[in-house]
């Protein structure tokens, strides 16, 4: 299967085209404009150096977050447009998931190794799940969470076991604080971003593409200007 992998749904955007995961070519911007004006322009250039047409892809990859709302929209409406003008299919992919995907566990142990992607959500929050290092299988669902609370929480289901655990996103330095209080040894990739590869990785878990208009933002969270309507 032929994706165009796509994320603007933190600081970071990125898109990359991939056969059945071999690179054809991709990019990442770690450039300091907003995703509406880096991300199509990146997208252009990877189509070219693959030398392939919207024609050729077999469906679209993206993230629905959670992360920067106004992020996300904007991959989203991208996405959702060139997939109306080119008729394929989107498979959307979490960000938290594909986060943890770009990621390897370089030096290998016996242990559990626990992957904790996140990103921060400002005021001791993040959007974060916990998941097998090994397998992918989710233990702790994805949402928004107060970082003191889901400490707690990951801890109560450890008990006595002391796996191997990696935090990573920018939610790091917030989860680090956290954990050291919880008394949760880790290690920390704050600097860790969604790759292109990751994204295509998490699609093809279950690569059932469906229409783009029917693909939603996961924010799992209201935004600031609706916590302070009221």
């Amino acid at each position: 299967m032929r994706i165009l992998a796509c994320d603007t749904s933190n600081s970071t955007c990125c898109a990359g085209v991939y056969d059945d995961m071999k690179p054809l070519a991709y990019e990442l911007s770690m450039e300091q404009k907003t995703h509406s004006e880096t991300f199509m322009p990146l997208v252009d250039r990877i189509m070219h150096e693959a030398g392939i047409g919207f024609d050729s892809i077999d469906c679209f990859a993206v993230t629905t977050g959670p992360g920067s709302f106004t992020g996300i929209r904007i991959g989203l409406s991208a996405v959702k447009g060139m997939a109306l003008a080119s008729g394929k299919g989107v498979i959307p992919v979490s960000s938290t998931l594909a986060l943890a995907m770009s990621c390897e566990i370089c030096e290998d142990t016996d242990r559990i190794t626990y992957f904790v992607p996140c990103f921060d959500a400002r005021n001791n929050r993040v959007f974060a799940r916990i998941m097998n290092g090994k397998t992918h299988a989710t233990v702790i669902e994805e949402n928004a969470y107060d970082a003191t609370e889901l400490a707690v929480q990951f801890k109560n289901m450890l008990g006595t076991k002391k796996p191997r655990i990696i935090v990573m996103g920018n939610g790091s330095e917030t989860m680090r604080a956290a954990f050291d209080e919880a008394g949760i040894r880790a290690e920390y990739a704050q600097g860790a971003v969604i790759l292109p590869q990751g994204i295509a990785a998490a699609a093809l878990i279950d690569p059932k593409p469906v229409d783009g208009a029917s693909v939603t933002a996961t924010y799992c969270a209201v935004s600031q200007a609706e916590r302070f309507k009221k």
